[in-house]
């Protein structure tokens, strides 16, 4: 892994418009270290965050999201010995992008660093976007970009394609074995090892035999309203793309007299990071209308995703007691 890895740093440099030098971080026996650099300076600006825990590198690490800074010499009060190091060397800008394996999670982070302010803007503003729709955009990227600069873009939105392809998967083993999400992860890697092909050809297969049938991805029911409350039951799959009858469906609770609203999605099978999305709105606007939105339960699959998102506290959950309530069925 760190023999690709500084593959990656050296080509990064190389090849990335506005570049001048590239590194990587991971953590490495419980603690953050450079493990390829293009140059010792790229390598002393990371020592400098890795020594106070705290920096782009770090935080893109911990968040598993992209970060970017623009001008270095317009930001003081965040990571004050990051920008102290960064200024003293001559850096102007930097992006930090995560690394994942099929494992789901961060493995490493990619740092750019440059000392052209200008030179990152549209980089930063391209990995945002890649990382926001987790593919390659529609659309594509803009002629008047480096053939570098496209090749970073293009690979971060097909591997960003292959992790939802296999964390889905994973969802649906871990639904259909009843495990949980590291047992699912070493069945989905022993059944491509046994057939010969990759963890994402495999994944494919997984999601064909064990997904819903066209028209019963998402089952709601609503239960009566018992004083303030009302509950709500939702299975099946709440993934991209999102059906918008099911989003409808799932925004008339809203509606609802309840001030409060319990949500039970035990019997989600698989929830991805567009499913986590529109959940996530519906609670902004629960919480702007003056409602309570409570998450009384919820399935493997959906709580290993509140994990790796750190989104638990914001669905206030775990609650208790957790319940579920009959009803009529409106999906």
């Amino acid at each position: 892994m760190d023999a690709f890895l500084t593959r990656i740093a050296a080509t990064a440099a190389e090849v990335i418009a506005g570049v001048d030098y590239a590194s990587i971080t991971a953590w490495r026996g419980g603690g953050y270290t450079t493990v390829a650099a293009s140059s010792d300076l790229a390598r002393a600006v990371d020592d400098a965050q890795h020594a106070d825990a705290a920096g782009p590198c770090v935080q893109a690490e911990q968040s598993a999201a992209p970060v970017g800074v623009p001008d270095l010499t317009a930001s003081t009060m965040s990571w004050p010995w990051f920008f102290e190091q960064a200024a003293e060397l001559g850096l102007r800008a930097s992006v930090s992008v995560p690394l994942f394996a099929g494992g789901g999670s961060p493995v490493a982070v990619l740092n750019l660093y440059t000392r052209e302010s200008s030179s990152l803007i549209a980089l930063i503003a391209g990995v945002h976007e890649v990382f926001a729709a987790e593919r390659i955009p529609a659309g594509g990227f803009g002629a008047d970009e480096s053939a570098g600069t496209r090749q970073l873009l293009n690979g971060l939105g097909l591997a960003l394609q292959l992790r939802v392809t296999i964390q889905r998967a994973v969802g649906m083993l871990m639904a259909d074995a009843g495990c949980d999400a590291a047992q699912a992860q070493r069945m989905l890697r022993a059944r491509a090892a046994a057939a010969g092909e990759s963890l994402s050809t495999t994944a494919l297969r997984v999601i064909d035999e064990l997904g819903p049938d066209p028209g019963t991805s998402v089952r709601m029911t609503v239960g009566p309203l018992v004083g303030d409350v009302v509950s709500v039951a939702v299975s099946g799959e709440l993934t991209r793309p999102v059906d918008p009858a099911v989003a409808g469906r799932l925004a008339e609770v809203l509606h609802e007299l309840a001030l409060v609203v319990e949500w039970d999605l035990s019997g989600l099978r698989f929830c991805d990071v567009a499913g986590l999305r529109l959940l996530l709105d519906l609670w902004q606007r629960a919480a702007r209308d003056g409602r309570q939105m409570r998450m009384v339960a919820a399935s493997d699959a959906v709580r290993t995703l509140m994990l790796l998102t750190e989104t638990t506290a914001l669905f206030s959950y775990p609650a208790a007691p957790e319940s579920t309530a009959d009803g009529d069925a409106l999906g």
